[in-house]
């Protein structure tokens, strides 16, 4: 016979398990019918169970119950399996939604379960445990978006409670939860030379003031610019707390709490051979990108060692909603827009705000590149940390940019055009995938970038004379138009952090 204490943390479990429109009611989800009717029925009969067990506020639990709880535990994680099965069977964006919904309340289920099994005098002793049930509500976020209603909240409020559960997760010995080391880390002095351009004839604008919304859509729509220390504070917008706070481990530690896992980019640039993606804890990111200060320090310098990590266009920020309040949204990407004319396909995003906000995080020392690529909205870019240098050629360049999976102009195949390629459907990956990405290396070693002339003739022919280049610095922001090329590469000491926010 085993008893466990009713808590307060406990208490906000039961309400997410018998949320009204949640597992409670699980049998009017017609979506997870769609993964089998024996999987919806195993799904209800969990959920039931948990919640009789959840809503006993002092119990002693027997062995028969432990038991069922056990087998609850094993009827969870074979359904997981089968969902993590059917979304790795199939080129991700042809996943149906309805595994990716399995995948999110499984794993709601799952770390629920956890949390209903534990007891006293457990929870020290089951470090592993907890770790491994905040990392697998972070994959419902990371895999499968956290879909269905109210699903993402209900995940972050699980994690909440288990880092609340055991003290050494989500609090630093010296600072209790919720009074975070803000402080700002001594940084080395850079000896970058920010007004020299390497790649291209002539800088990207730079506008001594910031044009109101009305002189943005009038003057300024079609080309890109860039304003110099804008997120340090304007006459008309408010710094933003992020130059300062993000800088610092302790303090990002502290928001997101220890145990946290995010995807990463593996390698120097994403056409490289060797370039691959995997999940890490944050912190171990951290130490990789290059932050350094206070408590969480790395050990020793291993962690700056092997291949590089980026964390990049990834929406860290609906991951750790926190972090959205060191930071505010220029007008500029409430603007609406018009269809540019070099680029008639635009539309904008769409989702609920008209806003996709993403994040780039990577060290610098020009370690990470990101290839000459386009993309199809207007982009509001902020660098907030570090510097980066930025390349960019209009959207008329395209023909000229030796894409992957394109064709040479007279219809014969380029000798360029890749590696060998893996057939899926009758499209080749390159074709699929990177067929708006250029296969020309710029901002590679400057010293070999003339020497490419006689490989990518048509670029230096068209492209060269057109394009543009600058180094953004912490607090600059740039705005460009869709359909652009831009490339671009962290520069410097230290790490460099940029948030995009395509509108």
């Amino acid at each position: 016979m085993t008893s466990c204490k009713q808590t307060l943390s406990f208490s906000k479990t039961v309400g997410i398990l018998t949320a009204s429109t949640g597992f409670s009611a699980y049998s009017s989800q017609a979506d997870i019918l769609k993964c089998g009717p024996a999987v919806l029925q195993l799904m209800v009969q969990s959920a039931n169970q948990l919640v009789q067990h959840a809503r006993v506020s002092e119990r002693a639990i027997s062995d028969n119950s432990e038991d069922a709880l056990h087998t609850v535990d094993f009827t969870l994680s074979t359904i997981a399996a089968l969902a993590q099965e059917m979304i790795n069977t199939i080129p991700f964006n042809i996943v149906p939604k309805y595994w990716l919904r399995l995948y999110t309340d499984v794993a709601i289920l799952r770390s629920i379960g956890d949390l209903v099994m534990s007891c006293d005098g457990a929870e020290q002793s089951s470090h592993s445990l907890w770790m491994e049930s905040i990392r697998r509500l972070d994959m419902a976020i990371i895999v499968a978006g956290a879909l269905g209603d109210q699903r993402k909240k209900w995940i972050l409020e699980l994690i909440n409670i288990i880092q609340e559960k055991v003290p050494t997760i989500g609090e630093s010995k010296s600072s209790p939860k919720g009074e975070r080391n803000t402080k700002r880390p001594r940084t080395e002095e850079s000896s970058l030379d920010t007004t020299r351009i390497l790649f291209a004839p002539r800088p990207i604008p730079v506008l001594p003031d910031p044009p109101t919304v009305d002189e943005y859509l009038q003057d300024h729509l079609d080309t890109p610019f860039i304003i110099r220390g804008y997120l340090k504070g304007t006459s008309s917008a408010p710094p933003w707390p992020a130059c300062q706070r993000w800088s610092s481990l302790d303090y990002l530690v502290g928001v997101v709490g220890q145990g946290r896992v995010v995807p990463v980019e593996v390698g120097r640039a994403y056409d490289d051979d060797a370039w691959t993606q995997k999940i890490i804890p944050f912190i171990d990111f951290l130490h990789r990108a290059g932050f350094r200060d206070g408590e969480h320090s790395p050990q020793s310098n291993s962690d700056s060692s092997g291949s590089p990590l980026y964390l990049a266009q990834y929406g860290l920020l609906d991951q750790f909603p926190e972090l959205e309040k060191d930071m505010s949204f220029p007008d500029y990407v409430w603007s609406n827009p018009p269809i540019s004319p070099d680029y008639p396909s635009y539309s904008a995003p769409q989702n609920a705000d008209g806003l996709i906000v993403n994040v780039w995080v990577g060290s610098g020392d020009s370690e990470i590149i990101s290839p000459a690529h386009t993309d199809p909205y207007y982009n509001c870019y902020a660098q907030v940390l570090g510097h980066k240098r930025v390349w960019l050629a209009p959207p008329a360049s395209g023909p000229h940019m030796y894409a992957y999976g394109g064709k040479a102009e007279d219809g014969v195949q380029d000798k360029f055009d890749g590696h060998e390629e893996v057939e899926i459907g009758g499209e080749a990956l390159a074709e699929q995938y990177m067929s708006n990405t250029s296969r020309v290396p710029i901002l590679r070693p400057v010293d070999e970038f003339a020497d490419l002339r006689s490989d990518y003739p048509r670029f230096f022919e068209e492209v060269w004379p057109q394009s543009m280049e600058a180094v953004l610095g912490p607090g600059d922001i740039m705005i460009m138009p869709p359909g652009w090329w831009h490339a671009m590469r962290g520069e410097g000491k230290g790490p460099a952090w940029s948030v995009s926010m395509w509108y």
